[in-house]
């Protein structure tokens, strides 16, 4: 529905040549809505938009567009310019977009976009040759987030396709990349929901012989600030396969592919890969929290010298990051004792101990960040204080010397009058009038120092 409100002042930005205003609401704007004020505007003016905004973004828009507007816009666009426009949409609208072509447009139509398909593999190629181990599907579609591993001769060894029997890592995935884990593992694709999900908490999910496993795993979100966090890292257990997901590079999973790239002489065993998993993150909390303590020290001293607000900052900040790793240790203890329960891990001594070890781990963690987070709370009430009661001084002073200076003023302002006064024309009159004035200061001076307000 085409929408007049905004014709004269998108046309201004046009002459004005203001193409950065018209983008940035072109992106900041849901699509239909941008489609709904553009269709306003004639098709020289739409085409011209289309030039220098995004593709995508100028694919949603023409998706969005009436019929009518389609049809115009398909028949006045270049060639090019309209492959471009199709290449970003699904497959599926292409042939009824350009249908109201002549038959040899339509086939031109098709070779620009197959050559724009072919050269975007090419400019892919280029951008990740330098990468080792890069995932492509059938379509020859690039997964830049994706990576597998292999056990092979005592080691784990990076390989450029899906097997069997193989860790397969992923950061980050957009939909693609989801939508293709799920069809070659058989994965539902709720097991990604769930892991995807920042505020998902550490648990086990069934679905079939499908196994998922949610760790809350610790990152340092912000190394500028000393602000750390918490992220849910799902372990799904495909078959012979496992498969890791996490929203963020996690310093955990890059760890553990180290070390088992070094030597790994096992195999890929649900067991023995969950608990290495939930004793490395344990650790991996313990070792934050020696960061967070020294950080607190560090800023202890800062404020005793300096008393910045950014120290404060700082201790807020702390104190937030050890909320999330209580919770999250706490989730990641109850999950561990669950393990048991649902098969995941065997009952066998070997088994036990190493739980045992974990849930220890998770207890010591925990009380840590309960002493931490209680350190730094009754700090920053300490250094509340500290700051109150140094501005209390500042102001104590400040008024004491206004009072100091009030008394030779007081004098001044009285022989400043006007008015006869009493000794105004003796040659002493100046020398005794800063005479008295100097003693009246000094005994005042020297009552405040009396009573130690000075």
């Amino acid at each position: 529905m085409k929408n007049t409100l905004l014709v004269k002042e998108i046309r201004d930005m046009l002459d004005d040549e203001l193409y950065d205003d018209i983008k940035d609401f072109a992106e900041s704007n849901p699509p239909d809505v941008v489609a709904d004020f553009f269709e306003a505007l004639s098709t020289n003016e739409i085409i011209k938009i289309f030039s220098f905004i995004d593709e995508d973004i100028a694919a949603e828009i023409y998706s969005e567009f009436e019929d009518d507007v389609k049809a115009q816009l398909t028949k006045e666009l270049p060639s090019r310019e309209l492959a471009e426009l199709l290449y970003e949409l699904p497959e599926s609208v292409h042939n009824q977009i350009i249908s109201t072509l002549p038959e040899e447009e339509q086939l031109e139509i098709k070779r620009l976009i197959e050559e724009i398909d072919n050269e975007e593999q090419i400019k892919q190629e280029q951008q990740f040759a330098h990468i080792p181990g890069i995932i492509r599907d059938k379509e020859g579609t690039i997964h830049e987030n994706i990576r597998v591993y292999r056990p092979f001769n005592k080691k784990l060894k990076q390989i450029n396709k899906l097997e069997q029997n193989t860790l397969v890592t992923i950061c980050d995935p957009d939909q693609e990349e989801i939508d293709f884990i799920c069809s070659e593992f058989k994965i539902p694709a709720d097991f990604f929901d769930y892991a995807l999900d920042n505020d998902e908490r550490a648990r086990v999910e069934e679905d079939g012989s499908n196994k998922l496993v949610i760790v809350k795993i610790p990152y340092l979100e912000n190394d500028i600030d000393d602000m750390y966090g918490t992220v849910p890292l799902g372990i799904i257990f495909s078959g012979k396969n496992i498969v890791m997901v996490c929203s963020k590079e996690s310093e955990l999973v890059t760890k553990l592919i180290a070390r088992m790239q070094k030597g790994y002489t096992g195999n890929l065993a649900k067991d023995d890969f969950i608990l290495s998993v939930l004793y490395d993150t344990t650790q991996l909390y313990l070792l934050y929290l020696k960061q967070i303590n020294n950080i607190i020290d560090f800023t202890q001293r800062n404020i005793q010298d300096t008393g910045r607000n950014e120290d404060l900052i700082k201790l807020l900040n702390l104190e937030k990051s050890l909320v999330y790793f209580t919770t999250a240790l706490k989730s990641n203890e109850f999950m561990a004792m669950k393990l048991k329960k649902v098969g995941i891990i065997p009952s066998s001594e070997a088994n036990e101990d190493r739980i045992e070890d974990i849930i220890i781990e998770s207890k010591q963690g925990i009380e840590m960040s309960s002493i931490y987070n209680n350190i730094v709370s009754e700090m920053m009430n300490a250094f509340s204080s500290l700051i109150s009661n140094k501005l209390n001084n500042i102001m104590k002073i400040l008024t004491l010397i206004t009072i100091v200076l009030t008394i030779p003023m007081l004098f001044s302002s009285i022989y400043g009058m006007n008015i006869p006064l009493w000794g105004e024309k003796s040659q002493m009159a100046l020398p005794t009038f800063i005479t008295v004035s100097v003693v009246v200061t000094s005994v005042v001076v020297w009552i405040f120092k009396k009573k130690d307000w000075f």
